[in-house]
């Protein structure tokens, strides 16, 4: 699939169909904002991860799990607060399974999303097996969500990547989101605070926790 970028850029997506009640309030506009790269795709893999406290990660481990929720942050296009409500699995005539997450959109933190959105893993996706079999550990389960859209044969589609709500990601998370919003200038300030939650206890933690 080729499209140039004038194309990407055109493409936008009315979801209505994730509209709640009679009269409420507006759907989002779901707009692709540039072609999807290949730092995108692996950033965006369509798979679940586990690593709720990543302080039990070392050296080279650690340093690409960090690398991993910095790169989504800077690169997506809405991060949130989801719970997994539903997981269905749908199989073609060839036998090819594809499975749908859907997800209740508890809180945005940065960009827009429908209240419900639907995120999507075929078979030959690397993240196939990171939602294989797992329902126990998915379903009415919080998460944070990153969310990148990308164009698919002139269809809008949510690539994505799931982290476990854990105080520690969700703490780091907010951290980055604080830098990508403000200012240039701004950000030697955020670093320092990034610094001062890394070391404080788990009240503060708490905190974080309730501005996400």
């Amino acid at each position: 699939m080729r499209q140039t970028a004038r194309a990407l850029l055109a493409a936008t997506l009315t979801v209505s169909s994730f509209a709640t009640g009679c009269g409420g309030p507006s759907t989002p506009v779901i707009q692709v904002t540039g072609p999807f790269t290949d730092e995108h795709a692996v950033a965006f893999d369509n798979a679940v991860d586990y690593i709720d406290d990543p302080s039990i990660l070392e050296g080279s481990w650690l340093r690409s799990w960090e690398e991993d929720i910095d790169r989504r942050v800077s690169l997506a296009d809405a991060v949130a607060l989801v719970t997994v409500t539903t997981l269905r699995t749908d199989v073609d005539l060839d036998r090819h399974e594809t499975l749908r997450l859907v997800a209740h959109v508890d809180r945005e933190r940065h960009g827009d999303l429908p209240d419900e959105v639907t995120l999507t893993v075929r078979q030959a996706d690397a993240g196939f097996a990171t939602v294989q079999g797992n329902d126990a550990r998915i379903l009415n389960q919080r998460f944070v969500a990153f969310v990148k859209w990308a164009d698919e044969e002139g269809r809008v589609i949510a690539r994505w990547h799931l982290s476990p709500a854990a105080e520690r990601v969700m703490r780091r998370v907010n951290t980055l989101i604080e830098r990508r919003h403000v200012d240039p200038d701004d950000r030697r300030r955020v670093i320092i605070h990034e610094h001062e939650a890394e070391s404080s206890g788990a009240d503060e933690g708490e905190a974080e926790d309730d501005e996400f």
